[in-house]
């Protein structure tokens, strides 16, 4: 009797420690993402798929975002704990004609509390992309930036015309 008692009271007191509040909602805005759209450079209000699309961290240790896919639109993470970040854009991955254009992106990291559940969620501003030149020939013809703050991913941040 004194065993099912405290499996009893157990039960009860482990139950009752989760609030609705210890989840975070999926439709609570947390951080964003940057959202990258492609375009023809020819004509830079058509979009132009990115073929066979690999975007990587430029680290020792790569940490690869995406893989091999073909996409007009992109959406990838800037990091919370650093203000810059370093991607490879690596177009044809695999193939021999791939191509490899380095972009550093610089901001400013804001972070602001949403709630117990969800943490804190950061905006970046002053957004700013610097091409790294190797002197090789490029894929990425032009960068442009369409909003310098990222608090949303309703819309482009970037554009990049290839």
């Amino acid at each position: 009797m004194i065993k099912k008692t405290i499996l009893l009271v157990i039960v009860v007191l482990s139950l009752n420690g989760c609030t609705k509040d210890d989840i975070c909602p999926g439709e609570t805005q947390t951080t964003p993402l940057l959202i990258i759209t492609f375009k023809n450079i020819l004509n830079p209000l058509l979009a132009k798929t990115a073929t066979k699309l690999t975007i990587e961290t430029d680290e020792a240790t790569p940490n690869v975002l995406v893989t091999n896919i073909s996409t007009d639109s992109i959406g990838i993470p800037l990091r919370t704990g650093a203000d810059t970040v370093r991607y490879r854009f690596i177009k044809n991955s695999g193939e021999p004609n791939e191509v490899v254009d380095i972009y550093e992106f610089r901001y400013e990291r804001l972070d602001t509390y949403v709630n117990r559940a969800c943490g804190f969620k950061t905006t970046y501003q002053e957004l700013t992309a610097r091409k790294e030149d190797d002197g090789i020939i490029n894929w990425i013809l032009n960068l442009n930036i369409l909003k310098t703050t990222v608090e949303d991913e309703t819309e482009a941040h970037i554009t990049i015309l290839h």
